[in-house]
Formats: C-alpha cells, sequence, structure tokens
C-alpha cells in the first residue's frame, strides 16, 4: 500500500512539476503583457470558475472517485456514465444563463467565462474518472498537455493577436477543452459510457455522499480565493492583481502537494480496514510534513531571485504577502490531508462543518482588518483561517485516528517559521540571499533523498 502512495505521487508529482513548472515561467511573460488591472480581472473570473465548479457538479467529482474505486467494471461504467449526465446537464443551465446575461446586460465577458467554465468543469469531472479508474498516470499526462495548449495558445492570442485580458481568457478556455479531449481519446472514453445505464437512483446516490462536500467546497473557495473579490470591492483590480502576483509563488507548493492529496485520498480508502491504519496514517502525516515544510522552504527562499530578478517591478509589492501566503498554504496542504482520511472513512460532513468555520473566521478577519492595513487583511485573513481550519479537523480526527508530530519535524518547523521572517528583513545583502538559498535546497535534499532516488529511478536517470 505504501508503494502505491509512493507510485501514485510520482506519477503525479511528475506531471504537476512539468506543468506548472511551465505555467510558472509563463508568469512574467503574461504579466507584462496584460496591465495589472486586465491580470487582476482575469484572477477574479478564475475566482468564480473555482466557485462555479462545486456547484455546477455538485462535488460530484469526489463520489465518482469514491464509489468507483472499489467496484468492478460495469459498476465503474455506471458510475462515470451517471456523472457524465449530471455534470452536462447542469453545463447546460450555465450555458442559458450566461446567454442570457450576454444579451439582457450586454456584459462582454460572459461568453469567454462561459468557455472557461466548461473547460474546468469537464476537467473537474475526468479528474474524478481518473481516479476511480485508477488511471492516475493518464491524469498527469493531460494535464501536461493542456498546460503547453495553455501556454502556446495565450501566448498567440495575447502577444500576436493582441487581445489582451480576451486573449489569455481564450488561451485557458481552448487549453482546457483540448486537454479533456486528449483523456477522451487516450483512454478510449466512449468504453465506459453506456446511457442504457441511466438511474435517477445512481444519480441520488452520488449528490447524498457529495451534498455536505459542496458547502465544503464553496467554503474551500471563500477561505482561499475570495479575498479577490473582497479586494476588488474595497481597493480595486490593482492590488488585486498584485496579490494575485503574490499567490502565483506558494501556489506551487499547492499544486505540488495537492497531487499528493489526491492519491493519499485513494490509498487511504484503500488502507481503511488494515489493523495497522493508525500507524500508517501517522506515518504518512509526518513524511508529508516534512516533504511539505521542505518544498516552502526551497521556495521561500526563491522569493529575492522571483521578484528582484524574474517578476515585472510594477509587481514588487507582491514579496511582502508571498511569505505569510507560504505559512498559509502550508497549513492549507495539511487541512487536505486530514481532509483525505475523512474522506477514506465516508465522512464529508466532517470536512463541510470544519472549512464552513474557516471560511467565515476567513471572512470577519479580512473585513475587520482591510479598512486598517490594507492588503495585508487578505494574506492575515487566509492565514488566520487555514490555522482554525487545521486545529479544527485534528481535534474532530483525533478519536479516530491519533496523529502526533515527531521530534524532526519541530526542529524542521522551526527553521520554516525563521526562514518565513528573514523575508521581511529590508536590504537584505545578496550574499546572505544566496546562503539561505544553498541552505534551502541542501535541506530539501536531505529530507527528500529517498522520494528523489525514486523519481530518478522511475525516469531511468538512476538503474534499478
Amino acid at each position: 500500500m505504501k508503494n502505491n502512495l509512493m507510485k501514485n505521487t510520482i506519477l503525479l508529482s511528475i506531471g504537476v512539476l512539468l506543468t506548472k513548472g511551465l505555467l510558472f515561467i509563463m508568469i512574467p511573460f503574461f504579466s507584462s503583457w496584460l496591465s495589472i488591472e486586465e491580470y487582476g480581472t482575469f484572477d477574479v473570473l478564475c475566482t468564480y470558475v473555482t466557485l462555479c465548479i462545486p456547484i455546477l457538479s455538485l462535488a460530484s467529482s469526489d463520489s465518482l472517485f469514491r464509489f468507483s474505486i472499489d467496484v468492478d467494471d460495469e459498476e465503474k461504467k455506471k458510475y462515470v456514465t451517471n456523472g457524465l449526465i449530471l455534470y452536462l446537464r447542469n453545463l447546460a443551465l450555465l450555458s442559458i444563463v450566461m446567454i442570457a446575461i450576454r444579451i439582457i446586460f450586454k456584459w462582454n465577458l460572459a461568453i469567454p467565462f462561459l468557455l472557461l467554465a466548461i473547460g474546468e468543469v469537464i476537467n473537474d469531472y475526468f479528474q474524478g474518472c481518473l481516479r476511480g479508474l485508477k488511471k492516475l498516470n493518464i491524469y498527469s499526462l493531460g494535464m501536461a498537455v493542456t498546460t503547453v495548449f495553455i501556454a502556446i495558445l495565450s501566448t498567440i492570442f495575447i502577444k500576436i493577436a493582441n487581445l489582451g485580458l480576451l486573449g489569455i481568457i481564450y488561451g485557458y478556455s481552448l487549453g482546457y477543452i483540448i486537454g479533456n479531449l486528449f483523456i477522451i481519446f487516450i483512454i478510449k472514453f466512449w468504453k465506459y459510457i453506456s446511457f442504457k445505464l441511466y438511474s435517477k437512483q445512481t444519480i441520488k446516490e452520488m449528490i447524498t455522499y457529495s451534498f455536505p462536500l459542496i458547502f465544503n467546497n464553496i467554503s474551500w473557495w471563500v477561505v482561499n480565493v475570495s479575498d479577490r473579490s473582497i479586494i476588488r470591492l474595497f481597493l480595486g483590480s490593482a492590488a488585486n492583481g498584485i496579490y494575485a502576483i503574490a499567490n502565483k509563488v506558494p501556489a506551487l507548493c499547492t499544486s505540488v502537494f495537492g497531487m499528493f492529496s489526491i492519491s493519499w485520498q485513494q490509498t487511504a480508502s484503500e488502507m481503511i480496514d488494515s489493523k495497522e491504519r493508525n500507524k500508517y496514517f501517522e506515518q504518512v502525516y509526518n513524511s508529508s510534513i516534512s516533504i511539505l515544510i521542505s518544498l516552502c522552504i526551497g521556495i521561500i527562499s526563491c522569493n529575492f531571485l522571483l521578484f528582484n530578478y524574474i517578476f515585472d517591478p510594477k509587481y514588487d509589492l507582491a514579496r511582502f504577502h508571498t511569505p505569510i501566503l507560504m505559512l498559509s498554504i502550508f497549513l492549507f496542504s495539511v487541512s487536505q490531508f486530514l481532509g483525505g482520511i475523512q474522506i477514506s472513512f465516508k465522512r464529508p460532513k466532517e470536512n463541510g462543518i470544519t472549512t464552513i468555520i474557516g471560511a467565515i473566521v476567513n471572512v470577519i478577519v479580512n473585513l475587520s482588518l482591510i479598512p486598517f492595513i490594507g492588503l495585508f487583511a487578505a494574506s492575515i485573513s487566509t492565514f488566520v483561517s487555514n490555522l482554525v481550519l487545521v486545529v479544527l479537523r485534528k481535534y474532530r480526527l483525533h478519536k479516530i485516528v491519533p496523529l502526533k508530530l515527531n521530534t524532526k519535524n519541530k526542529i524542521y518547523g522551526l527553521i520554516f517559521i525563521y526562514m518565513i521572517l528573514i523575508q521581511y528583513i529590508s536590504n537584505m545583502p545578496l550574499f546572505m540571499n544566496i546562503i539561505h538559498l544553498l541552505f534551502a535546497c541542501a535541506l530539501f535534499m536531505f529530507i527528500n533523498k529517498n522520494f528523489i532516488t525514486k523519481i530518478f529511478k522511475k525516469l531511468g536517470v538512476v538503474k534499478k
């Protein structure tokens, strides 16, 4: 089981590192080609697409995964088919709504927004399918295809066609659509579809399981991305553009660990009846935190490189938000790990309750502080809400699966806090930044030496 978790994580991590790495490389180009206001507006649109996903899908990607992972092929086909019907029906409703908005309110971004939503919502469907079918390698490959086309098409539409905001929206939309078509053809998706298996009872079963997750996912949206809406309302699109860039750095960590979270949910579900379950969960918990801390330290040590030499100077203020957001992302990832255990116990309601509380805390702190400290209110509210989330989930899970933090991770945690604090020392000499970067790289290699070796073996760089 441990080998399966490692294998799945490696498969997904390779895809994520390649795809997110390419998108990260493109950020300086996109941010320089677009005005701060355009980039901020695009970021807000992306957050509303993120909100649409759990509403349109009724969070059924998770139920599709959970119900199809441990059944025979015919049962898998039943859930895949009914999941598709549910998604397509709700996308049809969204299309009608967005066309009406375009006609009545003359909103020029209505159709581009619809295309982006369709691409991402269908991608969410395939994520649940491929996890349930245990084809994580295809999911990883599909992500890579999607990202390559996003980079190419966005460049063509923004730089060559000079479409500005519309260019990046179309680039992302078509990138997702092409990635979805790639998945359809490579797995011969039609083999898993039989409309004869349509069943209102099956759809009801999936929705009943995932219904608490709708509020859970919406609350995740509130915790992690509603800040953009509040920023735009109180501070304007330019401030939102700065905050969007600040989030791009820690988002690398979220993306990589998010892939572990996907494979972890699968492994935890398969391990749920084992006598060694709690011991195994605690081992993975401590290993995950070690890897996560090393990843966060490594990324935060690059802060000076990114803002001094790569990002456009007009986004320089974002450097002061990145450290707080990195700490928030760490807590967010830990909460995802704990949430994966709850999913394995088929207790999605627990995730929903804790996330709603975190969302409420986020909004209260954000609205309370934004008149006094401006943009920093968004960063601090995200940190506080994620901290509350971790504490609540760990407490509510403690009686079933007690998880203790080992001594090594406590030491790594102190190093992480130190690396965050030094980011606020102004005019730090270049040689000190380089020393911290080298130390972070050495620590990352030390903590992840076994994992890195396995990746090299998988790629054929090191002999097995």
